[in-house]
């Protein structure tokens, strides 16, 4: 066994120079900082937008007027959430449950370099039924649109049918 004696010593003569005070500085030179620096002012206190006319009735309270300028949370997709691994196996499922036994047996073999996989076939139809079904719900919506304002439904149809059929947005 190695004497522990010298960096004993050692640790001991640097641990008693670390608690050691620092120096302070000198009340002159603390006096000729301060000169130099500018003196603090203290920020106007906030005005908020009230309105001029306040009511006689000291029940109502006058709040002021607020604009938000976040943006709008992204939309409930559940699949935000799940992995790419997890999102091909939910598609994977549901593309089996789609077929027979017999058409399951059927599709799930492919020719490398010449037929997509059935997991490929999964995620595409998983991802042709997910924007099959928001073109319907948005077709729903318009529906309800037209019977407020057939002008705007009409011209919402026509932005469907562009983004549907690949057009640029604004064509006719």
């Amino acid at each position: 066994m190695k004497p522990a004696g010298f960096p004993l010593l050692i640790l001991a003569v640097a641990g008693t120079l670390a608690a050691q005070e620092p120096a302070r500085t000198s009340a002159r030179l603390t006096q000729q900082i301060k000169a130099t620096l500018p003196g603090y002012e203290p920020p106007p206190p906030r005005v908020l937008d009230q309105p001029k006319d306040l009511p006689a009735d000291p029940d109502i309270l006058v709040l002021p007027k607020v604009t938000v300028k976040e943006y709008r949370p992204p939309t409930h997709d559940p699949d935000v959430w799940l992995t790419n691994k997890a999102v091909g196996q939910k598609a994977m499922a549901a593309y089996k449950q789609s077929m027979t036994d017999l058409e399951w047996a059927l599709n799930s073999w492919f020719i490398p370099l010449v037929t997509p996989p059935a997991s490929a076939r999964a995620r595409y139809a998983y991802r042709t039924n997910k924007f099959g079904n928001e073109v319907i719900r948005l077709g729903s919506l318009m529906d309800r649109i037209a019977a407020e304002d057939p002008k705007a439904a009409a011209e919402l149809r026509q932005e469907l049918k562009n983004l549907v059929e690949g057009r640029p947005a604004g064509s006719k």
